[in-house]
């Protein structure tokens, strides 16, 4: 079978330039950057620029930087990764004559129909196409005043623009098309186009206020800020091409069936002002405080302001006396805060009941109108108060650092959609539902284990240990527990959530716990699942009422850690990614192995580690059953990980050498991703996509 995967290389290059005066100085870039997929025909190309310059006249600095960037995309003709898989490899992909074959395999039930497996190759040298446009503009202007000598007005205004373009032509003879009845024969092909545009305004004017009086030091900033946010997308697609060169839009026949464009415009705005105060005295006892109100256009109309406030305190114990002339400790710094933050990361208009005229419906005084949107005027808010308590320690002259802190986030009024019945005639509302607390601890270490003139070593490690638990649950998000029951036993074809476990909140129970039924796993006689019920007692028959929390997601200590080795000019630095102490629901043996369709490319399990008779000691379940596996105890695995997530090796020319060439410095320099990887689960990766490691390999020169 011919592979759609490749091996390849992409390339970047950049250049930039700076020069100028004291007074007027100013930078240029450019960037060119290709990004081949690892789908044959996949790619993305990116195109870059910048500008900046900096005036700077007695008291008052003037600076603008603009950055453009364009990206062109072609999505693989090859299709989806996830067809190939799983497709037969003895399938033969040509005829005798080496031309690519339309289907592969037929099928035929017990009532005589039949069912086809097609070539996904077929498609691949059709006209179909799938490309993409993006270009991103952002300009930042800023500019400040010396007022005085400790007083300064400083102002700031950003522009944000991006633009999204798709468009997506499906042939006619494409795969889908082949089972199409005679009487939509004129409705095969399709072209989508999706236009997006995004515009952000982001201003800002603070006065700050910086003075030094004997030991005590002052920095005090007050101001306001204004953020609006524009979003317009449109959208439509058309249908019935002739043929499979007609891949213009123009020669579509029409709309589909109750067709039309679609289109959403959203449109916010925040507004804030805020006052921060910096004291330190004698650069031993230190106050951080700050005060801000915000508003936003997205919450009710009663809750559409909100304080928030934080404060902390530190002290530096290093700079006592007692602890000056010491040998080992070279840094010891106690610090306490807490703070009270909020969040508005949701869609404009929730809070406001909006409705969506119906072309359907024209009556004498006018055009219908449904409702789209069940508005909450309540919207309120979701606040978190977030109290820290840290230490900074630094031995043998800040050789080795060790940074541990313990934290409470206490969140209020977290934001969810609930489902409501669907005789209202929409199916969810934004509504705040209850509360929910972290709890946690992290410890952080520096240690430059060796330095010596021409070598060195340097480690770090960062480690987060971290609990959340729900306090308190609306009677709304009850409901959403009980929808997820319902979800769970629908097929996933006919929309619902079948062998997939979905997250549901109760009081006292981690936001990221596992829900299914308790599994004693395969009974060896029978082949045929044993379930615990929630009273204890044992039966064969899956009841959605029996589920419980049988795991937990979240790891009990995840982090990074690292190391940079340098010798001479050579530096090697690798970088690990670890968590351990969780589960995860192994979804992979679900569908690959359990639920597989044997029909298709399959794992050996399917046939190697079912159960077949009686006696049989087996993970899996009876090889004859043909149904649907749901979601139990039995795929819940502990989730540990262990990832040298990057390695980075660089050498320095001498810059004697550089020199000759009219640089100051020159450096060769090998990147690598994803290099290793050890995990307690053994899953496939790259089913939808095809997994690749890279490798770059880089040149830096400064003239």
């Amino acid at each position: 079978m011919s592979q759609p995967v490749r091996t390849t290389a992409g390339q970047k290059h950049s250049v930039y330039l700076e020069g100028g005066s004291q007074a007027f100085r100013y930078g240029v870039d450019l960037r060119y950057q290709t990004r081949p997929g690892v789908m044959k025909g996949s790619a993305r190309d990116q195109y870059s620029g910048g500008m900046n310059f900096t005036y700077n006249v007695n008291k008052f600095q003037f600076r603008n930087d603009l950055s453009v960037t364009q990206v062109k995309g072609n999505e693989s003709p090859y299709g989806n990764f996830s067809d190939y898989v799983k497709t037969n490899p003895y399938y033969p992909m040509t005829d005798a004559n080496g031309n690519i074959t339309r289907i592969v395999d037929t099928w035929e039930n017990s009532a005589r129909e039949k069912s086809y497996t097609f070539n996904p190759l077929y498609d691949a040298q059709l006209s179909s196409f799938n490309k993409t446009s993006y270009m991103e503009i952002i300009d930042n202007l800023s500019a400040e005043l010396e007022l005085m000598k400790d007083l300064k007005l400083r102002g700031q205004m950003s522009l944000t623009s991006r633009s999204n373009t798709d468009d997506i032509f499906i042939s006619p003879l494409a795969n889908r098309y082949y089972l199409y009845e005679t009487a939509k024969i004129d409705e095969k092909g399709e072209y989508t186009n999706k236009n997006r545009k995004e515009t952000y305004w982001d201003g800002n004017i603070r006065l700050t206020w910086l003075k030094q009086i004997t030991k005590n030091y002052f920095n005090v900033m007050a101001g306001v800020n204004i953020r609006t946010e524009l979003s317009d997308a449109k959208e439509y697609t058309a249908l019935g091409f002739a043929n499979d060169r007609f891949s213009n839009i123009g020669f579509a026949k029409g709309y589909a069936e109750n067709g039309r464009p679609y289109s959403r415009l959203e449109r916010s705005r925040l507004f804030g002002s805020f006052m921060s105060m910096n004291y330190s005295y004698d650069n031993r006892y230190l106050m951080d405080a700050t005060v801000r109100i915000d508003g936003s256009s997205k919450f009710g109309v009663d809750n559409k302001l909100a304080p928030f406030w934080s404060f902390g305190v530190g002290w530096n114990l290093h700079n006592e006396n007692f602890l000056k002339d010491n040998n080992v400790i070279s840094q010891l710094r106690l610090r306490v805060s807490t703070g009270l933050t909020g969040s508005v990361l949701f869609d404009p208009y929730l809070s406001r009941t909006t409705y969506n005229y119906s072309s359907d419906n024209w009556y004498s005084t006018g055009i219908g109108a449904t409702v789209n949107n069940y508005g909450n005027e309540n919207l309120s808010w979701q606040k978190t108060l977030m109290t820290d308590i840290s230490i900074d320690l630094g031995l043998f002259k800040d050789r080795l650092t060790i940074s541990p802190k313990v934290y409470r986030k206490f969140t209020k009024d977290i934001l969810a959609d609930i489902t409501i019945p669907p005789s209202t005639g929409f199916l969810s509302y934004k509504e705040n539902l209850g509360d929910m607390e972290n709890k946690g601890a992290e410890l952080g270490i520096r240690w430059d284990a060796i330095r010596r003139k021409e070598w060195s070593v340097n480690l770090t490690a960062n480690m987060v240990a971290n609990r959340n638990r729900i306090v308190r649950i609306s009677n709304a998000l009850k409901k959403y527990n009980d929808k997820a029951d319902e979800l769970q036993s629908v097929d996933q074809k006919d929309g619902g959530f079948k062998g997939v476990p979905l997250l549901r909140y109760n009081e006292g129970q981690s936001i990221n716990a596992i829900y299914a039924v308790r599994s004693l796993g395969i009974d060896p006689e029978n082949g045929r699942e044993l379930y615990v019920k929630r009273d204890g007692t044992l039966t064969y028959d899956y009841d959605k009422r029996d589920i419980v929390v049988v795991g937990n997601a979240d790891p009990k200590v995840n982090g990074y850690f690292g190391g940079t080795f340098t010798y001479k000019r050579f530096n090697l630095t690798a970088n690990f990614e670890t968590y351990f102490g969780g589960d995860t629901y192994n979804q992979t043996l679900v569908d690959r192995v359990e639920n597989a369709d044997a029909k298709y490319n399959v794992d050996k399990r399917v046939f190697e580690g079912k159960w077949k008779q009686s006696g049989d000691l087996t993970f899996y379940k009876n090889i004859a059953d043909l149904g649907t596996t749901e979601v139990n105890s039995r795929f819940v695995q502990k989730d540990n990980l262990l990832n040298l997530q990057s390695l980075y090796l660089s050498y320095d020319i001498d810059q004697k050498y550089a020199k000759k060439l009219s640089m100051s410095n020159l450096r060769f320099a090998l990147t690598a991703n994803d290099v290793a990887r050890w995990s307690s689960i053994k899953q496939e990766r790259g089913i939808d996509y095809p997994f690749a490691r890279s490798i770059t390999f880089s040149i830096n020169a400064t003239f």
